[in-house]
């Protein structure tokens, strides 16, 4: 009996192990195996962008999903990574952590009107599913090219575009506008009356367009009196140009050119004759008096000589003073090209055939420099005369026997002849300083007799006093015993003239003594006889 009971027992057993390996056996094959589930979620994608996610981590995707995870930013989850990507295109998803917590499904359209992308998410049996599929597009095509952070760059890429100040627009090789920016579908109706509404393609806004690569050309829109620059590129076939508007410049530039004009009917007036020479030192403008006054032919002029050549050419004319030799006119250009940017050149060229230029170096605006030429001949010649009279008149007063001494208006002594610098001893334009009339009186003063204080206080009050007689006269002794007769006229700018005169009584005593001690003609003096 015992021994049926483990017989029993042992065939119980092996039937029970039996059937939990049969058991496990249909377990297995019944259950789903995680690897094949997913590879059925996949298969089921196609073509789609497809991310699979177990909580935050992505166990698979299809090859477009894959090349957006290869390219996004790094740093957290790769269910992070993602929506912090997508976000851009999409706006405010839901936080990661929301999603994965419970079975979650939703559909987010783009941002963008235009972008027929949407993003779908699904929970399938633990797994997150998240989709890219472009809506308008075939099953075959539906896998977005790009990265969703590309989106926000499209976006921001036609906003800038659109919201630019300045016309932007593209044309093909036959020059049809094929794409155009906001700015300059706005000028098409203003640039066509008849045109009702937009059309595409839109009118061409500068017909006289010839695109060169990075060339840029002043337009006007056609019929209209806007002026745009305009630039053209190079675009695949066709090109993209640029315009923008030119109206300030334009403005500024019809203002320089009246301003020009201007000065140049100015300056056709004026006898000085002017050569400006821009910051290269090429002769920029000139009037008509600077041939005038120069045999420079018109020719030369106008073919912009630089500054040298200018005068090298005045020097061949023979009308600029020049050194001996050669290295020193070179030299001697450089000095005054030195000293006309700094405002110090000014010069007399006095030229052959009595011919005198003055000849003015300033500093112009813009690194240039302006040379002024003024015919002054006749001032010179003028000069000359006067000087010639004046020093005639001196000469003539020189030679009188009177001592002269002209006072002027404010009391300075501003004339004397030679015989007054011999009789008092004194000559006031050694002086740096002007000479007083009071000053000259104290001299007079302290050379005649001190008891003859009255004269001179009489012959000051003729001075002094504009209202008193025109004429004065009297006589004093000096210290040496000579009587001098003193004479005051007044003349016209209330200058006053005073001579001085030895009496006729000294003039004939000094003359018969200075007789006396000379001695006679034909006589030999005591040591000249001795040597002989």
């Amino acid at each position: 009996m015992a021994e049926i009971s483990v017989y029993l027992v042992v065939g119980l057993m092996s039937a029970a192990g039996v059937i939990a390996v049969s058991v496990l056996i249909l377990w297995a094959r019944l259950s789903p195996d995680p690897d094949q589930m997913v590879r059925t979620m996949l298969r089921r994608a196609g073509g789609e962008t497809v991310f699979l996610f177990d909580g935050h981590d992505l166990v698979d995707c299809t090859p477009p999903a894959r090349r957006i995870m290869d390219e996004l930013a790094k740093g957290g989850t790769d269910l992070h990574r993602l929506c912090r990507a997508l976000s851009t295109r999409f706006g405010s998803l839901p936080a990661p952590d929301s999603i994965t917590e419970t079975p979650f499904e939703g559909e987010y359209s783009a941002l963008d009107p235009l972008d027929s992308l949407r993003l779908t998410f699904e929970s399938w049996d633990g797994f997150l599913r998240a989709t890219l599929r472009h809506m308008d597009a075939a099953p075959e095509s539906a896998a977005p090219s790009s990265m969703p952070g590309e989106g926000e760059e499209v976006v921001t890429l036609r906003a800038v575009s659109d919201e630019a100040p300045f016309l932007i627009w593209t044309t093909d090789a036959g020059g049809q506008v094929d794409w155009a920016n906001d700015a300059y579908l706005r000028k098409v109706p203003l640039s066509d009356p008849l045109q009702d509404g937009p059309s595409w393609p839109p009118r061409t806004l500068f017909p006289d367009v010839s695109p060169e690569a990075n060339a840029t050309e002043r337009l006007m829109i056609a019929d209209t009196d806007e002026g745009y620059d305009v630039q053209s590129v190079r675009h695949g076939g066709g090109w993209l140009h640029f315009a923008m508007p030119a109206e300030a410049a334009m403005k500024a530039e019809a203002a320089q050119q009246e301003f020009v004009q201007t000065l140049t009917n100015t300056f056709g007036h004026l006898s000085i004759g002017l050569a400006i020479f821009d910051r290269d030192r090429r002769l920029a403008l000139f009037n008509p008096a600077l041939t005038d006054l120069m045999p420079v032919p018109f020719d030369f002029l106008s073919a912009k000589p630089t500054l040298r050549g200018f005068l090298d050419r005045l020097r061949d004319e023979k009308l600029i003073a020049e050194p001996r030799n050669y290295k020193a006119w070179r030299t001697h250009i450089v000095e005054l090209e030195a000293q006309a940017e700094s405002g110090s050149y000014c010069e007399t060229w006095n030229l052959p055939g009595g011919l005198t230029f003055r000849v003015t170096g300033r500093p112009h605006p813009g690194g240039a420099i302006a040379f002024l030429f003024e015919d002054v001949s006749a001032e010179m010649s003028l000069t000359r005369r006067f000087r010639a009279e004046i020093e005639l008149g001196h000469a003539a007063l020189d030679a009188m026997d009177e001592a002269i001494v002209l006072v002027s208006a404010s009391g300075v002594v501003s004339l004397t002849n030679q015989a007054y610098r011999d009789l008092w001893g004194q000559d006031p334009d050694e002086s740096l300083l002007p000479q007083r009339f009071r000053s000259a009186l104290a001299a007079w003063q302290a050379r005649s007799e001190r008891t003859d204080d009255a004269h001179w206080q009489a012959l000051a009050k003729s001075v002094e006093r504009r209202d008193g007689p025109a004429t004065w006269t009297g006589t004093t002794v000096l210290a040496g015993g000579d009587s001098l007769t003193c004479r005051v006229q007044r003349l016209p700018a209330a200058a006053t003239l005073i001579a001085f005169k030895l009496s006729a009584a000294v003039s004939f005593a000094s003359e018969f003594k200075s007789r006396r001690e000379r001695p006679p003609e034909g006589s030999q003096p005591e040591a000249r006889k001795k040597a002989s």
